[in-house]
């Protein structure tokens, strides 16, 4: 028998732990850092949303879908943010939204336009009669 000798990973043993604790911290730090913080328009806008739902302006679906739908959208367009304050105020249909969404950052229109259907000064439909001829 040889006593132990030659077991394990000697004085190098705690020096591997200890990088391999340093990498870890590092990654977590890393993952930790990268982590975005929730932007404050969306959040007002969750807050309007929350109050529609309170006062039972909406249902729970229609909640859940608004709320989903604001919170993962992505846009382009400075006309964009007008539209979904509409949104989450209740003020325009999901379909509608997503229509006159999809009209606003196609840039196939011009900006006169795209600001009257973000503001709500044309609706979807009228745009359609008028535009899409």
């Amino acid at each position: 028998m040889r006593h132990g000798y030659h077991m394990g990973m000697g004085f190098y043993g705690s020096y591997i732990l200890i990088f391999i604790l340093i990498v870890f911290s590092i990654l977590i730090f890393l993952l930790l850092k990268n982590k975005s913080s929730p932007n404050p328009f969306i959040i007002r806008l969750i807050d309007v949303l929350k109050v529609k739902y309170a006062s039972g302006i909406i249902t729970a679906d229609e909640y859940i879908e608004r709320k989903s739908i604001i919170e993962d959208i992505k846009y382009s367009n400075a006309y964009t943010p007008l539209l979904i304050e509409r949104y989450a105020d209740c003020r325009i249909s999901t379909r509608e939204f997503l229509n006159i969404k999809n009209e606003i950052e196609n840039g196939n229109i011009d900006k006169l336009s795209c600001e009257k259907l973000a503001k709500g000064e044309l609706s979807y439909d009228e745009f359609k009669a008028h535009y899409k001829k």
